[in-house]
């Protein structure tokens, strides 16, 4: 199998970086595994599009309403999980 050229996780953390930068956001509070997690159930569970709409909307509902990150992500990663039954 050809090797591929995936970036290491020194342009993600520089990433992440430059985005709390600019929004004034602490890196700290940006749990990058369970965010990456969360979203990789959502593309798993339900569809890949769900990936970055899950994420969009776990963030809003953080923003927004003042729930724990780690209450919103459980929630998005529970219903990926149980999706394909809860549609039937």
């Amino acid at each position: 199998m050809p090797e591929t050229n995936r970036p290491g996780p020194e342009v993600l953390d520089a990433w992440t970086a430059a985005l709390c930068g600019r929004f004034g956001i602490d890196p700290a509070d940006v749990p990058v595994s369970l965010i990456l997690d969360t979203a990789a159930d959502a593309a798993h569970g339900v569809a890949r599009p769900a990936a970055p709409l899950s994420t969009f909307i776990a963030g809003l509902a953080v923003g927004r309403g003042g729930l724990p990150v780690d209450e919103v992500v459980g929630v998005i990663r529970s219903l990926a999980s149980d999706w394909d039954e809860q549609q039937q």
